[in-house]
């Protein structure tokens, strides 16, 4: 809904109270005066600079120090959705622009761990294995409680445009601000001096620094923090009673209860109740419905016309990019296109993981052909956004199962071999990926996958490291590989002198799969029961009357309503294939019993 454009130095009162969801968040100040929604980002900034001027923050000012450093500052404003679209709330951030503080642009440090996604959904596993409950705190503007040295303290000029009622013109600030090199540094060890304070018993993991793992009063609790969310699971109401009082007391944080919503994603926790009344997690499920909804409008995606039935064509090879193709007015777009894509196969799409991937490369060479294919991603991802990404424990699988593949000379630009690699824990998919290896062309298949299971065992070697940190075990992880040659490879002990040229950083597999500092088991399996095959290429949608995309796919999502028709569907081509074969048995059965009668009666004549 469009409004007439009012004045900038209209009162906020004259303007309508009710929110206007389909306006573009305003870009600057003078923007969100204008906007119809001023009411609202009238108060989100009241309470940004009032959070900001709290006297233990900042110190106001009416006029700069001669010769201070004075960074200048901005309105960052993002209207808020739930994970159903409903309104959440408008949010208006004050950033500075920390690169112009050259005192500290050298020489301070500036890193801030954050977990990796692979940790986020490894936590949630390990709540359904322990029958924890996953809870989720925000703590509000996270960085201005982080208290800042004071020989690196300085001043901000507030954002042009605003007055301050009270004449204020900056503020020399004491605790960090958005948008300062050191702020996340700052906030980060503020966070973890909280954790070792309150809660000595638990550690922080060596592999992910925002993973805390301990235990309280012997009760299993887990704390991992994403910036300003805190995500706990513990199974004692007592100890998250606990947590939330100390939470609460150190900071200004909001408490959401359980974990329902986290980076856009939306968490559907189904739980069961003890007698005792405690209830704990059975299946989680991790879904980016909204967030394909609202791509395929920003990029104009046709919803009403036939979807695709498959990410990508099969074989789909684009041709390198020339002058002549090369189109930079669609640059801006298509990044922004992949990089969304790339959010929803990295977090709940494995199935569109390798497509992407695939087309990122023509990011900086933007071609119309590229586009395309983009938007058949995006148009796919969208006819099938009630897939989940589904957590159940599985409590018969082993701890850790990997499955790697390989795609030999798979691009046809470069002929280099992709790679692809899944991870199971305990039954549920927590990592994954798909990249080409770069470093080296292989020569034939066999080397293609050497190199795919040596990278494969890295990243799951690095799963187990944590988990094994925290909870030991002997298990081995088993890894499952389509090639007989490879699994005979990484067993036996000497090299095959056909593989003495590859990159020495690849030979570890062997001693992961042999000797002292064995962890993982090769087995066999064949190339149709290959998860990771989905991950480096694009599958046909059909196969001998098999449904190949569906199948692979539901292999690693739960595709809801749509499970019951897949399944009946493969086993109608199942049950068809394996008529067409006892029909084609038959019928050489009758041609050799033709063929022997023929040769018995010329026996006789004879």
């Amino acid at each position: 809904m469009l409004l007439a454009l009012r004045d900038a130095d209209s009162d906020p009162a004259d303007f309508p109270s009710d929110a206007f969801m389909d306006e573009p968040d305003p870009a600057t100040y003078r923007q969100a005066r204008l906007s119809p929604n001023w009411r609202q980002w009238h108060k989100a900034i009241q309470s940004e600079i009032d959070g900001i001027l709290q006297p233990d923050r900042a110190d106001p000012v009416t006029a700069f120090p001669p010769g201070s450093t004075v960074l200048p500052s901005k309105f960052v404003f993002k209207l808020k959705k739930l994970t159903d679209g409903s309104l959440d709330k408008f949010k208006a951030r004050c950033t500075t622009r920390g690169d112009m503080d050259r005192t500290f642009y050298e020489e301070a440090e500036t890193f801030a761990p954050t977990p990796q996604l692979t940790t986020f959904r490894l936590l949630l596993a390990l709540c359904l294995k322990h029958r924890l409950m996953p809870y989720h705190y925000d703590v509000s503007q996270a960085f201005l409680q982080a208290l800042i040295p004071e020989d690196e303290r300085y001043y901000v000029r507030f954002p042009k445009g605003y007055i301050h009622p009270k004449g204020y013109v900056g503020a020399y600030m004491k605790k960090a601000l958005y948008g300062h090199r050191t702020s996340g540094r700052l906030w980060s060890e503020t966070a973890h001096r909280f954790m070792t304070d309150r809660y000595p018993t638990l550690s922080r993991s060596t592999y992910d620094e925002c993973l805390y793992i301990g235990w309280i009063d012997t009760q299993l609790f887990i704390v991992l923090i994403y910036v300003d969310d805190f995500i706990v699971a513990c199974a004692d109401e007592l100890s998250r009673a606990r947590f939330h009082t100390d939470i609460m007391s150190t900071f200004q944080a909001t408490y959401s209860g359980v974990l329902n919503q986290f980076l856009q994603l939306r968490v559907d926790v189904q739980t069961e109740t003890l007698p005792t009344g405690e209830s704990y997690p059975t299946r989680i499920e991790l879904s980016h419905e909204r967030s394909i909804t609202d791509l395929c409008a920003k990029f104009s995606i046709d919803t009403d016309k036939q979807p695709p039935r498959s990410p990508m064509t099969e074989g789909l090879s684009l041709p390198i990019p020339s002058p002549d193709t090369i189109d930079r007015s669609i640059e801006t777009p298509l990044r922004s296109l992949i990089y969304s894509l790339l959010w929803l196969a990295r977090t709940v799409r494995p199935d569109i993981y390798y497509h992407v991937t695939y087309l990122a490369q023509f990011c900086h060479q933007p071609t119309v052909e590229a586009l395309t294919a983009a938007k058949r991603i995006l148009h796919y991802a969208y006819s099938t956004r009630d897939y989940t990404l589904a957590m159940a424990i599985d409590s018969a699988a082993p701890q850790l199962t990997a499955f790697c593949d390989s795609d030999h000379a798979g691009d046809t630009a470069t002929r280099n071999s992709v790679s692809g690699y899944c991870l199971y824990f305990h039954g549920m998919l927590i990592d994954w990926w798909s990249k080409k290896q770069k470093s080296c062309t292989a020569l034939h298949s066999t080397e293609a996958e050497y190199v795919a299971m040596s990278e494969a065992c890295t990243s799951a070697l690095a799963i187990y490291n944590t988990l094994t940190e925290f909870f030991p075990s002997d298990e081995l992880i088993t890894i499952n590989v389509d090639n007989s040659a490879v699994q005979t490879l990484v067993t036996q002990r000497a090299l095959s002198s056909k593989l003495k040229h590859i990159a020495v950083r690849y030979h570890a597999v062997r001693n992961w799969c042999q000797g002292p500092l064995r962890k993982f088991t090769p087995v066999w399996i064949p190339t149709d029961d290959n998860q990771s095959d989905i991950f480096t290429k694009a599958l046909p949608i059909t196969k001998h009357g098999v449904p190949i995309i569906d199948k692979f796919t539901a292999r690693l999502l739960d595709i809801k309503d749509r499970r019951v028709k897949l399944v009946e569907k493969l086993r109608a081509a199942e049950a068809q294939q394996l008529h067409a074969q006892q029909q084609q048995l038959q019928q050489q059965q009758r041609q050799d019993e033709i063929v022997l009668a023929s040769l018995q009666r010329q026996n006789l004549i004879g």
